[in-house]
């Protein structure tokens, strides 16, 4: 049997963490959850994961904006969506087609849009 994809979610909400824990791995997965950027990047040095999904506001306003920057440099092609109860509003406000993610989207995500999307991105990155 294949490796399921291991799936990293980066939120300083544990609520999060534990929702997409829980609606993922009822479809597969693997989720692991990391606090903040410092724990993110200790998860990923330990093992990079197929797809992170990364909120924007965490230590600071805008902490998940300069890690996904920051990411984009150092593991080129990881897919992340990026979660925001600011999406719409952020979109509204700035150019967030600029955004080095695969997706931007408005939290809380309803389930099947988050499995649909988690599937879409992975398969599209050669993951299943």
């Amino acid at each position: 049997m294949a490796e399921c994809a291991n799936i990293l979610v980066i939120d300083d909400d544990k609520d999060v963490g534990d929702y997409c824990r829980m609606v993922l791995e009822e479809k597969g997965y693997a989720v692991r959850w990391a606090s903040g950027v410092k724990e993110g990047k200790a998860a990923i040095a330990a093992k990079v994961p197929d797809l992170i999904i990364l909120d924007v506001m965490m230590e600071e306003a805008d902490s998940g904006f300069k890690f996904a920057v920051k990411l984009s440099q150092e593991k080129p092609g990881l897919p992340i969506i990026m979660l925001s109860s600011i999406a719409d509003a952020a979109s509204a406000v700035f150019d967030t087609t600029t955004l080095p993610v695969s997706e931007l989207v408005e939290k809380p995500m309803k389930p099947d849009d988050l499995v649909k999307t988690v599937q879409r991105l992975l398969s599209k990155a050669g993951k299943k």
